[in-house]
This record gives structure tokens, C-alpha cells and sequence, in this order.
């Protein structure tokens, strides 16, 4: 089984001044494309498969949902019920991140707007109706430490209400053909906001060939801050991030979706993607999911 992601998605995703977007599917390089400033997308080489071993085990995920990717060719290594729709807690701001990078640049700047009131328990850094802060601060706040009121406050920015935002989001998704996915709001708190493990996979391999996503989602803490000067310390939510090559890229968690996680993880100049949705213990799974695949496989 292949991903295949639609060429509306990557031709979507060349709005976002400065950032180079690879692909890494084969399936889509079937010509070469020239390279320009207006138009930084460049197909990757469709080089080595990963081939299972001989005498091998196979993999037997404990999540609901679980995916193992390899970008370069495209391949899904193992796979579990990775079409069935499911709440997706916070991995839905990868989806947000991509709607807002195709459509704004990262040092336009925010006037944050009437924001959701969010519950004490919820993930936020504090922003308050009025400040000033750049696309490009929020998308940190959005990924590393996954502040929901970043996601709002980029949807309305983008949109002008929540509502109408989502309405984007499910509009992209249906042009990119990810027809697992469906969205009511921009940060996955929401049991609504619905996706799949394959959907996931296809949305962090284009995000992961994107530079400065790569640099937001492999940064363990940081420092940001609003035009005014005022400061927020980021630290990741990524608890496996630098451990067995996890180099990001996104967790998520509510009482309705369970654990979840979307990684990235480079051996020996291979990149995998990996994801678990409703998982009893997803950094542990996804760590052994890593291990198996690179333990496991042969790029040849």
C-alpha cells in the first residue's frame, strides 16, 4: 500500500514565502520539474525501498489506529486500521499549521482577537485580546508546546471565527483528498474533530520536507515573544523527542481520542513517519515501532 497524496495538496503548500517544499512520494515524480523562487517545490529521488528481512517478526501495535511510513518511497511498512475515522485530539494542529502556512507568511503579524474562554486543565500560554504577535511565533506556541489558544488565534486571524476557519480546514481536506478527515475546530479539543492514521501519515510526510516545520517541531524549548516584548517559554510535548532519532512532530491527548502521536524518527539517512491514535502508552509504542522498523528492515 502506497500514500498517494493529491498535487492540489503541494501546489497548496507553495505559499509559504521562504520554505522549501521536497516531495518524498515517487508516484508524483513523474517528470521533472523546474526550480524557481515561484515555485519551490522539488520532487525528491525515488531511491531505496525498505524490504523486511528474512526470519523477521511482524509488528502488533496495541493502539486503535498505527501506521509506519517511510517518506523516501512512499511505502507503508505495517499498518492497522489506518482508514477508520477517529478522534484525533491535538495531532488536528498539524492540520491547522498546514492550512495556515499555505496562506500567510511568518512575519505577518497577528492582532489577537476574542478568544474561546479554554478550562484550567487546557494547554495555552496566556494570550490576551489585543496583543500583537507574528504567524510565525504563534506556529511554535501551536506545535511545540501545543497552546490552543495559538490555534484560535490563528483561525480567526486566517478566517475571522472559529467556525469559518474549520470550514477551511475541511474544504483543503477534501481538495487533498484526505477523506478520513473532518474538522470543528482548529485545535483538536474538540471529540469532533475527526481523522485517520493514514490521513495523518499523508499530512506529516509533506509537512516533514518543510524546513522550518522541521526546526519548529525538533525544538525541545524555546523563548517567544509578542511585538510589545512580552515573553512565553515553550517547552515540547514531545517526551520521546531525541530519543531513538525522533526528530518530531506532533502528540495529542483528550479523554475521548486517548493517547496519541505522530513522529518522525532518521536513522542512516532514512526518515520514517509513525503514528498511534488511542494508544494504552504512545511514547512507548511508538518507540517500538521505530525500533522495529529500523531493526527490521532493509533499504536495498
Amino acid at each position: 500500500m502506497n500514500i498517494i497524496i493529491s498535487l492540489g495538496l503541494i501546489l497548496s503548500l507553495l505559499a509559504f514565502n521562504g520554505i522549501s517544499i521536497a516531495n518524498p512520494l515517487s508516484k508524483l515524480a513523474t517528470k521533472k520539474q523546474s526550480s524557481s523562487k515561484n515555485q519551490p517545490f522539488k520532487p525528491a529521488a525515488y531511491t531505496k525501498q525498505p524490504t523486511l528481512k528474512s526470519g523477521a517478526k511482524q509488528y502488533n501495535a496495541q493502539a486503535k489506529e498505527a501506521i509506519i511510513y517511510d517518506t523516501e518511497s512512499g511505502t507503508v511498512i505495517y499498518q492497522k486500521n489506518t482508514d477508520e475515522q477517529t478522534s484525533i485530539a491535538s495531532t488536528a494542529k498539524l492540520f491547522t499549521a498546514l492550512v495556515i502556512m499555505q496562506s500567510h507568511k511568518p512575519n505577518e503579524v497577528v492582532t489577537v482577537g476574542n478568544l474561546p474562554t479554554l478550562g484550567a486543565e487546557d494547554q495555552k500560554i496566556g494570550l490576551v485580546e489585543g496583543e500583537e504577535i507574528t504567524v510565525g511565533e504563534l506556529l511554535k506556541a501551536l506545535l511545540i508546546y501545543s497552546a490552543n489558544d495559538a490555534a484560535n488565534a490563528l483561525a480567526i486571524y486566517d478566517s475571522g471565527s472559529i467556525e469559518k476557519f474549520a470550514d477551511k480546514m475541511n474544504n483543503q481536506a477534501k481538495t487533498w483528498g484526505l477523506n478520513n478527515s473532518k474538522f470543528v475546530e482548529p485545535s483538536g479539543l474538540n471529540a469532533g474533530d475527526i481523522s485517520s492514521a493514514s490521513d495523518l501519515a499523508k499530512i506529516a510526510s509533506i509537512l516533514s520536507t518543510n524546513e522550518t516545520f522541521k526546526k519548529i517541531t525538533s525544538t525541545a524549548s524555546t523563548q517567544i515573544s509578542n511585538l510589545s516584548g512580552k515573553t512565553y517559554n515553550l517547552t515540547t510535548t514531545n517526551k520521546i523527542l531525541g530519543q531513538a532519532g525522533v526528530v518530531g512532530i506532533k502528540t495529542g491527548f483528550t479523554l475521548e481520542a486517548g493517547q496519541c502521536l505522530v513522529t518522525a524518527a532518521e536513522r542512516n539517512g532514512h526518515r520514517i513517519i509513525t503514528v498511534v491514535l488511542d494508544s494504552p502508552d504512545r511514547f512507548q509504542e511508538s518507540k517500538n515501532m521505530i525500533e522495529y522498523a529500523f531493526n527490521n528492515y532493509i533499504w536495498q
